[in-house]
């Protein structure tokens, strides 16, 4: 089957249902050092395929391309300085995962 550029693609949401979990609920760290939010979620996008991780930060929620990520372990470090983002603390981390919490659990409350 051949997509023309007018069609659109398919976009889907990947959630974890354990915060923090592989990635989903995980600190993210900017080139700079600076905290910079949680991953909310990921999204892949086809054609052509993209995989993006969802920041939420405070105020903001922004996409990174899965190629501006550096490392993966305990934190999730970045390639690059996230200029959307303000920097935050470790309360506003445990702020952040509750609403994700919150929001996956509406998410799901609404499936059919």
């Amino acid at each position: 089957m051949v997509q023309d550029e007018l069609s659109p693609g398919a976009e889907s949401e990947l959630y974890e249902l354990v915060i923090p979990g592989q990635l989903v609920g995980k600190v993210v760290v900017d080139s700079a050092a600076r905290m910079v939010g949680i991953i909310r979620s990921i999204r892949l996008s086809l054609p052509p395929l993209r995989v993006e991780l969802i920041i939420k930060g405070l105020e903001v929620e922004f996409p990174v391309d899965v190629s501006n990520v550096a490392a993966v372990g305990s934190v999730v470090q970045l390639k690059n300085v996230a200029k959307e983002a303000e920097t935050v603390e470790l309360r506003d981390v445990q702020r952040l995962r509750k609403e994700l919490v919150e929001e996956i659990r509406q998410i799901i409350g609404k499936s059919p």
